[in-house]
């Protein structure tokens, strides 16, 4: 139990240096008795993908006849099928994943006109609180912990017994078909959450000090073998970005270690706390950097260009959320939007499986849905 709580702590806190097959070394690592992972892989994916594929095929009316998704994601279902029979896993994954791409876009499809019509009030707010229940049975899960650990936890538990009740108050609210005052409590109800927040915040601070020493020596092995992988990046692949948070990164590395040498594990704990910026973007720019690198891009400018999709992508959504506050219907250019945010994953797992050229095709897919998203705005603004 005890190394248990150190390994979820120690995520919490810094997340995953280092991709779990490079850690291990299970790229090396087949017997001859063993399942490759490959299909072990493909079949989780094709039995994921046909649950998508039955769920979406039941909310499909049947005037929707010609949806270009509905199409394309028929199309990739059967190949990753066929592909799986014929032993093909990795083409049976990226088949699969194409597909379940597919079907959450004819999902978008069939909700735009609901959310435009102003009629699924009451399933957005359901499906709020729905998001918060799984929220609140994690806090109940991490106060418990807490307590089994000696730590106070009583204000911890009031707080979370206000909040379930807020939310249950709301649901009441909901189900009595009175809106007006479900707004009104969903908001004392975010309150009491924002509350909840910063006491299970103060837990888990407590809960990593009295582990420190275990939490400083997992971070340093991960950062040891994070820096290694990025040096070998570095050296296959030129990456300004990654050389700047790299160089940030080995110096808090470093001066973690000198702290630890010295038996200093809460001033250690306390660094690495303070810099939790510079591990996410090392770990970032490490990711993509290694993206990179196994879709064999040369470095001219296409991770700069990424980058700028993202960014387009996550402004463009910014100007949807404030023109739908003025009372205009964005639901089409919301759509469009969710499907560039789909073109533009979907041509990085691509890259990450070593195939640049179809993963271009999606990127340019994601730019040309940007530029209508970006025309209705620039007529609405």
């Amino acid at each position: 139990m005890r190394k248990l709580l150190v390994v979820i702590l120690t995520a919490l806190l810094v997340g995953s240096l280092v991709p779990f097959a490079l850690a291990s070394g299970s790229e090396n690592s087949t017997g001859t008795n063993e399942v490759p992972q490959e299909k072990v892989v493909a079949e989780k994916l094709i039995d994921n993908l046909k649950r998508l594929a039955e769920f979406t095929e039941a909310k499909v009316p049947e005037n929707m006849t010609n949806s270009t998704y509905l199409a394309l994601a028929e199309e990739h279902y059967n190949k990753a099928l066929s592909e799986f029979q014929e032993g093909n896993y990795n083409a049976s994954m990226v088949d699969a994943l194409m597909a379940m791409h597919y079907y959450r876009l004819v999902l978008s499809e069939i909700r735009a006109p609901m959310k435009g019509a102003g009629a699924n009030v009451e399933a957005q707010f359901r499906a709020q609180v729905e998001r918060t229940r799984a929220y609140l049975r994690y806090a109940e899960r991490l106060i418990n912990v807490a307590g089994e650990k000696g730590l106070n936890v009583t204000e911890a538990r009031e707080l979370y017994n206000e909040t379930l009740e807020a939310f249950k108050l709301v649901m009441e609210d909901v189900r009595s078909g009175n809106m007006t005052k479900a707004r009104g409590d969903y908001e004392v109800a975010l309150q009491k959450k924002a509350e909840l927040d910063s006491a299970l915040k103060e837990l888990r601070l407590q809960m990593l000090h009295q582990n420190a020493e275990q939490v400083v020596e997992r971070f340093l092995a991960k950062g040891e073998r994070a820096i290694q992988l990025a040096n070998r990046t570095l050296s296959e692949n030129p990456n300004p970005e990654l050389n700047e948070t790299y160089t940030a990164f080995l110096e808090l590395y470093t001066s973690v270690k000198t702290l630890a040498d010295e038996g200093k594990w809460d001033e250690a704990l306390n660094l690495i706390i303070e810099k939790r910026d510079v591990v996410k973007e090392f770990q970032m720019t490490l990711t993509r950097g290694r993206t990179m690198a196994r879709g064999h891009f040369k470095w001219d400018g296409n991770f700069e260009k990424l980058k700028e999709l993202r960014e387009r992508i996550v402004r463009d959504g910014r100007e949807l959320m404030k023109l739908k506050r003025e009372g205009v219907d964005v639901s089409k250019a919301e759509v469009q939007l969710k499907s560039a945010m789909n073109e533009y994953k979907l041509g990085i797992r691509l890259l990450r499986t070593g195939q640049p050229e179809k993963a271009k095709e999606h990127f340019e897919a994601a730019v040309t849905l940007l530029k209508e998203v970006e025309a209705f705005i620039n007529a609405h603004s």
